[in-house]
């Protein structure tokens, strides 16, 4: 099936920063038959911008049901459930995007994260030094990306105000 213009428009939207309007052209394109395995993922990122974490989580599990094994997905619908404090269900999906993919350093800054909402300390450094030794995350872009939630945007400034040592420094850890 081709790309239908509801979709173009909800893409267009969401590029704009309009998520709601985004959703909604996303919604249409699905009503009008649209292969929901294509447009789960993008809405669930509108959701997700539109701090619309419980539809996030189920636009993401449904595209997880088309594509389990991609990390990527697993760690969308993690962040949806840190920023909703659901923090045993975040720590699943980040370790089970980890175990699919060990080397995106960006699941490494949220379980970080996580584990300091936790009180986790040693576990915490730990996945911070993989995430800085393996690279490609920007402080500021992932608290502005995926740190919607009030608490979540205080937790991750604090944490990355603490750790002083440059992103893709060699830390010496290995992974």
């Amino acid at each position: 099936m081709t790309t239908n213009k509801d979709f173009l428009r909800g893409q267009r939207h969401f590029l704009r920063g309009e998520y709601a309007r985004s959703i909604l052209g996303f919604g249409s394109a699905l009503e009008s038959g649209m292969d929901p395995g294509k447009v789960h993922l993008p809405m669930g990122l509108a959701y997700l911008k539109n701090s619309d974490f419980a539809e996030a989580l189920i636009s993401f599990s449904y595209a997880l049901e088309e594509d389990p094994t991609n990390d990527h997905i697993l760690f969308l619908r993690g962040m949806a459930h840190f920023n909703r404090g659901d923090l045993r269900e975040a720590m699943e999906d980040f370790s089970t995007a980890l175990r699919f993919n060990p080397h995106r350093s960006v699941v490494y800054v949220a379980r970080s994260l996580l584990h300091q909402a936790l009180k986790k300390k040693s576990e915490a450094e730990l996945d911070m030094q993989v995430a800085v030794n393996l690279g490609g995350v920007e402080a500021e872009l992932f608290i502005r990306e995926y740190c919607l939630s009030q608490e979540l945007q205080k937790l991750a400034t604090s944490l990355f105000e603490v750790y002083d040592a440059p992103w893709g420094q060699d830390t010496g850890v290995t992974h």
